[in-house]
């Protein structure tokens, strides 16, 4: 009981911490602790290539197809009980009657779900984990995570892992031995990486970063499971803090006020160059003003000296009217001796 308890609250920090980084079906992926993440994520890779491929490529060797497939058949019916406990909290009851009629028609007709009757009859089988179901809850993803052994996960998602161990974890309430229980877990672990030998293979090839492709493929999986077509989903971009419409704006701005800055400088030199014009147009005015008083001082000068030269033509004139006069006395006298 005490273990319960400290599980609860373990859980229900896990919640707390999801809610905190409510990340939108469109928005970027939040991975904070990416560095952590990475070293786990080479730790994983590490196990995964020295022991669980070489073990799912003997396994997928030595047992038939059909031995195979019947062994992936049980765990996905006894997953099935966690389905239907996610389609009654989804509120999908119609979902969660049909999910519980395959469990039952499995585990019966088809002999503990070793076959898959129901598929046969139309019963289509369906996905639904605790993570999921927080997330039509509202509680957001939260950071993501790559957890050790049990690979990409985020916060919300490792919150439904531990509601899963406690509630609907069917292996765990019916097998009592230990040693049971590890085998069945390492079976099914061996089975599901058989069934992902070919996506391993693409992952190393195809993928310049491994680590980003994996990551951003599982949220995106997550995503479009918890919303189911209702939400647009995709792995937007990171946020600069502004969009590139902002910056645009922002940027018009400043050519606006640089514009107005010149056009005022304009403004400021044409009214210089206009006092300029004007200063040179006053001194202009200035000169001609000079010029025209020189110009009458000239003529005054002239008149002047045109007076004085009318002058000394009259004395002139008064000189030789004097000198015509004495020589008329002059000749007056001679006849009249």
């Amino acid at each position: 009981m005490p273990t319960i308890s400290r599980s609860l609250v373990t859980l229900l920090a896990m919640l707390t911490l999801a809610g905190c980084a409510s990340n939108p079906p469109t928005g970027p992926v939040h991975d904070p602790y990416e560095n952590v993440n990475r070293k786990i994520y080479s730790f994983n890779k590490a196990l995964d290539d020295a022991v669980l491929k070489p073990l799912a490529k003997g396994y997928r060797y030595v047992l038939p197809d059909l031995v195979e497939q019947g062994i992936g058949n049980f765990f996905s019916n006894l997953d099935d009980v966690t389905v239907i406990a996610n389609d009654l909290l989804q509120g999908k009851f119609r979902q969660a009657g049909s999910d519980t009629g395959r469990f039952l028609y499995n585990s019966t007709a088809g002999v503990l779900g070793i076959m898959d009757v129901s598929t046969r009859a139309g019963m289509v089988k369906h996905n639904e984990s605790f993570g999921q179901t927080f997330g039509v809850w509202g509680i957001g993803e939260g950071p993501f995570l790559m957890l050790p052994f049990y690979g990409p996960n985020n916060a919300r998602s490792t919150a439904g892992l531990v509601s899963e161990y406690y509630t609907t974890d069917v292996q765990r309430f019916l097998v009592d031995d230990t040693a049971t229980d590890f085998g069945l877990t390492a079976l099914d672990a061996i089975a599901l990486r058989a069934r992902l030998l070919s996506a391993g293979n693409l992952l190393d090839t195809a993928a310049l970063d491994p680590y980003l492709l994996l990551r951003d493929f599982w949220v995106q999986q997550h995503r479009r499971s918890t919303w189911d077509g209702k939400r647009e989903v995709r792995i937007g971009a990171p946020d600069s803090g502004f969009d590139d419409l902002d910056e645009l704006d922002e940027l018009d701005e400043l050519d606006a006020l640089d514009e107005l800055d010149e056009l005022d400088e304009l403004d400021r030199l044409d009214a210089l160059d206009q006092a300029d014009e004007l200063d040179e147009l006053d001194e202009l005015d200035r000169l001609d003003a000079l010029d025209q008083a020189d110009e009458l001082d000239e003529l005054d000068e002239l008149d002047r000296l045109d007076a004085l030269d009318q002058a000394d033509e009259l004395d002139e004139l008064d000189e030789l009217d004097r000198l015509d006069a004495l020589d008329q006395a002059g000749d007056a006298d001679s006849l009249t001796d």
